[in-house]
């Protein structure tokens, strides 16, 4: 059997691996900093989309209907620990294939999506991706530095570092690729200077509609954080049900990679410097007051705080909110259920089978997980509510959803 490649894109002139032709009904996609957390999860996504075969991995048949017009071009894998004139054609084979096969989190990427490095005469680097009857092949660079992608025709740019979280940042990263349309930010937007109005925050599904804004305010936008996806859609439901007064959001969130395994020193007296392997650490978030940028109804009616707990993926959020109009466990409870049947809700909000824990939301695609035996009422009016969420897995399909939209935009223009 003839293998195809999976889609056609971009500009081929100085392309030397499958041959393809321009392409108008994708939009071609470079991922900046694809060796980080979010960065793994992104590829991991996109390859189980485009490789998987349908019904054998759950829920990630659902993928294939959230980013169908997304197409990855360029991979900059961050620096690899590469030092001096080093690039990425002095870092192995193997290696390579290591950063992307290999997750302690999700495991190893399904044998079915066999991946494999292909370098051409010019020491350009390729991963090589071949299941059933499809093949593709994305170019792989590993530099701290801006990369022009433009040679590869990279029209959305996805930025996982966790760098680059300014309008300014962002707009340098939007102008260095001159074919680029649109920058999109895998973290919460902060701007130290206060007189800044922050680029737009999006949650997909539950602000769409700020989507169609972001081609007038500078082509960037900020995707929020883990724990704002999961608790916008929440307390999105929550107002429209029933109005919410006020809240207080408190996250039982996994170690990430800005905590180190050991207490280290340091002349501020930060928390998170101790030892992730052994500790509860308090810390903060703006997870709560951020849901005011996606829902500014209730801006200032939300704050919020964190603890990092020792494992290594899958949070709980703890959401108590002041209702305005009184309800009842049962009525909530409907309300969620009626929500996760939806075509409203149907990627952000679920049900957690009873005795769950934070590991079965691992590998979920919903941005919530509501625990239905720990929801209860202080009164008629305070609702106490608990959500897992995925805090790689499941933000990532939310980014990623994000992406798919602004894509319908460049296809349209190319159109």
């Amino acid at each position: 059997m003839e293998i195809q490649s999976i889609r056609p894109y971009g500009n081929n002139t100085s392309f030397n691996g499958i041959e393809r032709m321009a392409s108008k009904n994708v939009a071609n996609v470079a991922l900046v900093g694809g060796g980080g957390r979010i960065g793994r999860n992104v590829l991991r996504e996109y390859l189980l989309a485009n490789h998987a075969p349908k019904g054998v991995y759950n829920t990630w048949d659902r993928l294939k209907e959230v980013l169908p017009l997304l197409n990855i071009v360029a991979i900059n894998m961050g620096s690899m620990g590469l030092k001096g004139d080093k690039t990425i054609k002095d870092v192995g084979d193997e290696d390579l294939l290591a950063q992307i096969r290999n997750d302690s989190v999700l495991g190893r990427l399904p044998e079915c999506i066999a991946t494999s490095i292909k370098r051409n005469e010019d020491g350009d680097v390729f991963l090589h991706v071949e299941s059933q009857n499809k093949q593709e092949d994305i170019n792989l660079v590993a530099t701290r530095a801006d990369v022009d992608f433009s040679k590869w025709n990279a029209e959305v740019m996805l930025d996982a570092t966790g760098a680059r979280t300014s309008k300014a940042a962002m707009k340098e990263l939007l102008d260095t690729t001159s074919t680029a349309k649109y920058a999109l930010l895998s973290a919460p937007s902060k701007e130290k200077d206060k007189s800044v109005t922050p680029m737009p925050t999006i949650v997909a599904g539950v602000n769409s509609e700020r989507i169609a804004d972001i081609k007038n305010e500078g082509r960037i936008a900020s995707a929020a954080s883990c724990t704002t996806t999961c608790i916008a859609p929440i307390i999105k439901l929550m107002n429209d049900k029933f109005g919410v007064a006020s809240g207080y959001i408190e996250t039982v969130h996994a170690a990430t990679a800005t905590q180190f395994t050991a207490d280290k020193s340091n002349k501020e007296a930060d928390s998170k410097k101790r030892g992730s392997f052994d500790s509860m650490i308090p810390t903060t978030t703006g997870a709560a007051k951020a849901v005011g940028l996606v829902l500014p109804e209730l801006k200032g009616k939300l704050n919020g705080t964190a603890t990092r707990v020792p494992t290594a993926d899958g949070s709980l959020a703890v959401i108590t909110l002041n209702l305005k109009n009184p309800t009842t466990v049962d009525e909530l409870k409907q309300a969620f259920k009626d929500a996760a049947n939806s075509e409203e809700y149907k990627n952000l909000i679920a049900m957690a089978p009873k005795g769950s824990s934070s590991r079965d939301v691992i590998g979920r695609h919903e941005s919530a997980l509501v625990v239905p035996e720990s929801i209860m009422m202080i009164g008629d009016n305070m609702a106490v509510i608990k959500a897992y969420y995925d805090n790689e897995f499941g933000y990532t399909r939310s980014y990623l959803t994000l992406a798919n939209e602004v894509a319908k935009d460049v296809i349209a223009e190319k159109a």
